[in-house]
């Protein structure tokens, strides 16, 4: 359905100019892409500028009548190429030692009526139920940082936006399948990373 009112108000944006539909869009996805960010930066003004360029660059891209399949994943791709091309110019980056978290609004949870016992839940279900079993948001946040790039990557896309695969895969610029695979090696790099703090706590 929100791809189908993307698809909405970029027609408006195209067919008439509506610079309307095109505030509708930003404040759709503003918080969305600002917390994506905030996750990679090292602090909220660049965020923040990132954030802003971001829209700026999608704008220009809307301009120039290419087809765009996902504005989401268009949003989150130039979001996270905008960081990339930061971190190039800055020289180099050593995530788990540069990164300052910010306390962000998150999606992680589980739905009320999710059976408890037995086999019910999806595998989403169940690695979101592992996140908040062995640590808590802020821990998964600090974790986060000594993680590879694109193992952030898929699992802040996954379990703190909740975005699905295919377009995770679009915005990685990977296919579905590899997309998996590095989620799920993320995820158990991320247990793996939970277990030594464990012991060393």
């Amino acid at each position: 359905m929100s791809s189908l009112f993307d698809h909405y108000l970029l027609f408006r944006l195209r067919t008439k100019r509506d610079e309307q539909a095109y505030a509708e869009l930003y404040d759709r996805y503003v918080s969305s892409i600002y917390r994506f960010v905030i996750l990679k930066v090292s602090s909220k003004e660049i965020a923040e500028d990132i954030t802003a360029e971001t829209f700026l660059k999608c704008w220009q891209f809307i301009q120039t009548n290419q087809v765009i399949t996902n504005f989401r994943a268009l949003l989150y791709r130039v979001a996270r190429n905008l960081v990339i091309d930061l971190y190039r110019k800055s020289g180099p980056y050593d995530a788990g030692n540069t990164v300052t978290f910010y306390p962000v609004q998150t999606s992680i949870q589980i739905e009320d009526d999710e059976q408890i016992h037995g086999f019910a839940f999806s595998d989403h279900a169940r690695d979101q139920m592992r996140i908040e079993a062995r640590t808590d948001l802020s821990l998964f946040l600090a974790q986060l940082g000594h993680l590879k790039e694109d193992y952030r990557d898929v699992l802040t896309l996954r379990l703190i936006e909740d975005l699905p695969f295919a377009d995770i895969a679009k915005i990685l610029e990977k296919s579905p399948g590899n997309t998996r695979v590095i989620y799920h090696r993320a995820m158990r790099a991320l247990q793996d990373l939970n277990l030594n703090a464990e012991k060393k706590s």
